[in-house]
């Protein structure tokens, strides 16, 4: 009886020390790499939780590269729609001057320059690029010149479809504005001086009605493209706004997010990271009874020898 009782006590023994022993290198892992959850196997549940966690963020980083590359594109396009808001003031100015009847027609002919000078500079910004590369007012069809001369020989918008957008809460958000509701339309069987028209078709007017030699219908010209720019002022006002408040959205989205990631990262951290301190004074209580374990071991083996020797 004294044989098996001291064989159980050899065998328990030595599991205890091995139990110890994958203890201690389990958490002398876990200290090396500060990590308290390595494998599944570790803490299944948390280890779920945390992959959860991780998709979530990686859905999240992509909603945020998407974001800030719409926000990127609103910026710009707010920037292009401010210089083309001064160019339209300044041809107002212009349309002012020149309907002073004391003016001549050579200094008429100067105004007229400068409007044409304004065409062209308003189509480089309707021509304006993001930092992708990809055309402002263009819609869907952003990698194609925005406004071309067409075979009538009018500048026309040649996008389509509506501006790409980011999906943010379940709600798409355009990252931009077409040529036609930031720059108006030109309705080519009505196209008279008192039909709504584009900000080409309207500036083109102005130079003409600028260079023409009857007073009467210089005035009456002179008139209507002044109707039409205050038209295009308050058009340029509206569009900026809405450029503006899709950017709002964007910006509260891409904050939500931050706050969002903040959490998850805080609840990773609990569910993955190892308390040290806590780690540090455990290995050393594990390490403390391995020893008084081997030490019994030790007892117990002499022990059983000194009673074969007897």
């Amino acid at each position: 009886m004294t044989e098996v009782n001291t064989r159980a006590a050899h065998a328990g023994a030595v599991a205890r020390m091995s139990s110890l022993s994958a203890s201690i290198d389990l958490l002398q892992g876990q200290i090396a790499t500060g990590k308290r959850i390595a494998a599944p196997a570790d803490d299944p549940v948390a280890f779920t939780h945390a992959a959860v966690l991780r998709r979530s963020e990686i859905a999240a980083a992509a909603t945020r590269r998407g974001i800030d590359a719409a926000s990127s594109r609103l910026n710009a396009t707010d920037i292009a729609l401010e210089g083309v808001t001064n160019l339209v003031q300044r041809a107002r100015e212009l349309a002012l001057q020149g309907s002073t009847g004391t003016l001549s027609a050579g200094d008429r002919g100067i105004l007229a320059g400068e409007v044409g000078e304004i065409i062209s500079q308003f189509g480089a910004l309707a021509e304006s690029r993001g930092s992708d590369g990809e055309r402002l007012f263009g819609g869907a069809a952003a990698d194609r010149p925005a406004y071309a001369v067409g075979a009538d020989g009018v500048m026309a918008w040649q996008g389509a479809g509506h501006a790409p957008g980011v999906d943010v809460g379940g709600a798409g958000i355009a990252s931009g504005i077409e040529g036609p509701d930031a720059f108006g339309t030109t309705n080519a069987a009505t196209n008279t001086a008192t039909a709504s028209m584009d900000l080409f078709a309207v500036l083109t007017s102005l130079a003409a009605a600028l260079r023409q030699p009857d007073a009467a219908l210089r005035q009456t010209a002179m008139a209507a493209n002044l109707d039409q720019l205050d038209g295009h002022v308050t058009r340029l006002a509206t569009a900026r706004a809405l450029v503006g408040a899709r950017g709002a959205r964007l910006d509260t989205e891409s904050q939500r997010l931050d706050k969002a990631s903040l959490g998850n990262q805080g609840d990773l951290s609990k569910l993955e990271n190892l308390d040290m301190a806590e780690a540090i004074a455990r290995l050393q209580r594990l390490m403390t009874v391995l020893q008084a374990t081997q030490g019994s071991f030790v007892k117990i083996t002499n022990l059983s020898l000194w009673d074969q020797l007897r």
